[in-house]
């Protein structure tokens, strides 16, 4: 692979020859950041979160309570309740009495012109209704999505229930990222006009591997203790995103709540639109998100020819070819075009860049370490350990697998 240029190794606080010869352990957390900075497909794109403080590290992911449920009438009086949590009552959460409700989305006739108001609520499953307002009641015999209009409370009633919803915790692993550089003494006293310096070669060389290697395993790796928790002592893997999407919880048993199965088929636009959808009805693509898509060059190939049938070339054009780098999606939204070397190429990925980071453990961000003398040879490791951090990994993210 050609270099081209070395400035990111000369920049304040990074690596440099004085430091090499007068410490035994150097910082180079910033000759790695500067690589990855610099870093046009998906690690460009990912910024540096908070140091972990143990090799399998945790956040809290909190929820707001939903206001949209599944559910039918049963008669002008009762509608049937399919998907609010059997675990929690449900006049403790937001179908309490007095709440205002209607049709989201139904297909029956009249149904997405009534407001409902909520009496009671039975068995976590019915809820007991009557007309609210001069709507006229319709049946909605056919399950559609139902909202909460609005919960209003009287002057003279007393505070509600706390309706706080349980935090969930998510964790990955820390993953250890090592090179390791050996320069005989005759090789370190030669003056060559091509290396002036062999130490700060091969220091970029190796971390450029390492970037490489971070990378793939951002996308592709999967969390793993090799022989039991021992800490140090394990060679241990990260959970990537691809797997952090499909299995969350780390579980072993995939949910795959915003992932979808194309089945060999082409990519299409609607495709995408669809996984954008699904991702929007669980939450995500909120006022925060910073959505991407990410690509390996097959389905970027894919994505460049939308269109091409119905664009027009100009007489006396002179460039040639076709290429996309922004979706703008039905919804509005843009999602610039990340072109990744190791994205699988049966996938396709978008990210929300707001809710994903790389965490390095506290004191053992990417340096360099003299080793013990082995008779004329110089010795030095470098090695760092990282972790990913995917934020409502299930809802905020999506994947479109097995395309053509």
């Amino acid at each position: 692979m050609a270099i081209a240029s070395g400035d990111f190794m000369a920049a304040p606080g990074m690596f440099t020859t004085a430091l090499a010869s007068k410490l035994d352990k150097v910082d180079c957390s910033q000759v790695l950041a500067a690589v990855l900075k610099a870093d046009r497909a998906l690690l460009g794109h990912i910024k540096m979160g908070p140091v972990a403080k143990n090799i399998e590290f945790n956040w809290i992911e909190d929820d707001l309570n939903a206001v949209v449920f599944s559910g039918h009438t049963l008669t002008s009086t009762s509608v049937s309740v399919l998907n609010f949590t059997a675990t929690t009552s449900l006049e403790d959460k937001v179908l309490r009495g007095g709440a205002i409700i209607a049709p989201r989305n139904s297909t029956s006739a009249g149904c997405n012109e009534m407001l409902l108001r909520v009496a009671s609520v039975v068995n976590q499953s019915s809820l007991f209704t009557a007309m609210y307002g001069n709507t006229t009641f319709a049946t909605c015999a056919v399950t559609c999505d139902w909202i909460v209009v609005a919960q209003p409370y009287g002057d003279s009633s007393d505070a509600s229930s706390d309706i706080s919803k349980a935090r969930s915790k998510r964790d990955n692993f820390t993953q250890i990222y090592e090179r390791a550089i050996e320069i005989s003494q005759t090789r370190k006293g030669i003056d060559m006009e091509a290396v002036t310096n062999e130490l700060q070669l091969q220091i970029k060389y190796r971390t450029l591997e390492i970037k490489r290697e971070l990378n793939i395993s951002t996308i592709l790796g999967i969390g793993y203790y090799n022989g039991g928790y021992n800490a140090d002592l394990d060679a241990r893997t990260s959970h990537g995103i691809l797997k952090l999407i499909q299995d969350p919880a780390r579980t072993g048993t995939a949910t795959n709540e915003t992932v979808t199965d194309a089945g060999q088929a082409a990519l299409t636009v609607a495709y995408i639109n669809a996984l954008l959808y699904k991702m929007w009805d669980r939450g995500g693509l909120d006022e925060t998100a910073d959505p991407i898509i990410v690509v390996g060059a097959n389905q970027q190939r894919v994505i460049s020819s939308f269109d091409k049938d119905i664009r027009r070339v100009e007489q006396g054009e002179r460039q040639v070819g076709w290429y996309r780098d922004l979706f703008l999606s039905d919804m509005g939204l843009e999602l610039p075009i990340v072109l990744d070397r190791w994205m699988q190429a049966d996938k396709l990925l978008i990210l929300d860049r707001s809710r994903v980071s790389l965490r390095a453990l506290s004191g053992d961000a990417w340096h360099m370490e003299k080793m013990a003398k082995t008779g004329r040879s110089e010795k030095w490791q470098l090695s760092g350990q990282y972790g990913l951090e995917l934020r409502n990994a299930d809802s905020c993210h999506g994947l479109l697998l097995d395309l053509a």
